[in-house]
């Protein structure tokens, strides 16, 4: 450790005694280099994403004959509207620094009304996720996905001969990832003269942070079209929050328990990408004196992926949440096991940003 202190000492005096001489030198020698200001941009990105998960299955269907199958039906999320804003400063010799915000907030929803059928004598059943398996009702199931991203980089361009030109950029990234989801169900047998209503809801918040990294590719068209494609990743050392909660219906005779997991410590890794095509205005003095500013359009398509981000109470018959209500509808096991999945969006983005060099 003296020797560490005793290097950085000695390179310190070293470097101070080179910054004098630098300092010293005429004014006619080539002192330019300093992380002076060319411009400034902001940009706004409408998202037309998909939500994906591969845990989002809310009732299975039992047959009420012998040749029947075993069907399991999931909540299919649609496509919803999100934004992205960005904004930055250019400096030095191509440098940028960028601050960024991603927003994609869902609600999806799913049900079933009769899954086994009326049909008088008939003995199939369906079990709900986390209730027990009988003659269910009206199962009804929604999901949320709640995700904002910031990200704060530092990014180099280089331009090589036309067409291309290259971007790499590094600096932090934050995540929030909140995913709610709800299955509740009718009882379809009479309980105190009434048809109840029993649920749960498995609730999960994400927070992580981390490094990003990224890397952009243009290739330049006449008449100022160009064609791009994108790259980040980042490693997010995340804490992550789950529960189950039940959503028992007022004044039922039989109430479930709700039970609140220990809170993980993960690092959720995540990949992102985008391809498109762009097309630029340019006004002002172009290529001279003054100002030059640019109206860029652009459209494309993106996918992002958090792995290992999603985390349920597993909803299985086998397990022991399912056997514990059926038989004694008491208080959960204590090793109630959990699964883990991905969360990932896909779909178009269009969207339109300013740059300038003016002051």
């Amino acid at each position: 450790m003296k020797s560490f202190f005793k290097k950085t000492a000695v390179s310190m005096i070293v470097l101070g005694m080179a910054g004098s001489s630098y300092a010293a030198m005429s004014s006619t020698a080539n002192t330019s280099w300093s992380p002076h200001m060319k411009g400034w941009f902001i940009g706004i990105d409408a998202l037309d994403l998909q939500p994906r998960n591969d845990d989002l299955d809310f009732v299975t269907v039992f047959p009420n004959t012998s040749t029947g199958a075993v069907n399991t039906k999931a909540i299919s999320p649609d496509y919803d509207w999100g934004f992205r804003l960005f904004g930055g400063i250019k400096f030095g010799d191509n440098d940028d620094l960028t601050l960024g915000w991603t927003r994609f907030h869902t609600n999806d929803s799913s049900s079933i009304s009769d899954p086994a059928g009326s049909t008088p004598g008939s003995l199939g059943v369906s079990q709900p996720r986390w209730l027990f398996s009988d003659n269910w009702k009206n199962i009804n199931a929604k999901v949320n996905f709640d995700l904002d991203d910031v990200w704060l980089v530092m990014g180099h361009t280089i331009n090589f001969n036309n067409p291309w030109s290259v971007r790499f950029a590094g600096g932090l990234e934050y995540a929030k990832l909140d995913s709610d989801m709800q299955v509740q169900a009718t009882y379809g047998f009479l309980e105190n003269g009434v048809f109840e209503t029993y649920g749960f809801e498995n609730t999960l918040d994400l927070k992580g942070i981390g490094p990003r990294v990224e890397g952009n590719a243009v290739y330049h068209l006449p008449y100022n079209f160009a064609l791009f494609m994108d790259a980040n990743a980042a490693l997010l050392i995340s804490r992550r929050d789950i529960a189950l909660n039940t959503l028992n219906s007022a004044g039922i005779s039989d109430v479930f328990p709700s039970v609140t997991f220990s809170t993980r410590h993960v690092v959720v890794p995540h990949l992102g990408m985008r391809i498109g095509g762009n097309w630029s205005y340019y006004f002002g003095q172009a290529g001279g004196e003054g100002t030059c500013n640019v109206v860029t359009l652009e459209a494309g398509w993106q996918a992002d992926t958090y792995i290992d981000a999603i985390e349920r109470v597993n909803g299985s018959s086998s397990n022991s949440i399912a056997t514990r209500l059926a038989q004694q509808r008491a208080f959960f096991s204590s090793n109630t096991t959990t699964k883990v999945t991905n969360y990932s969006n896909q779909g178009l983005f269009l969207g339109v940003n300013f740059s300038s060099n003016w002051f």
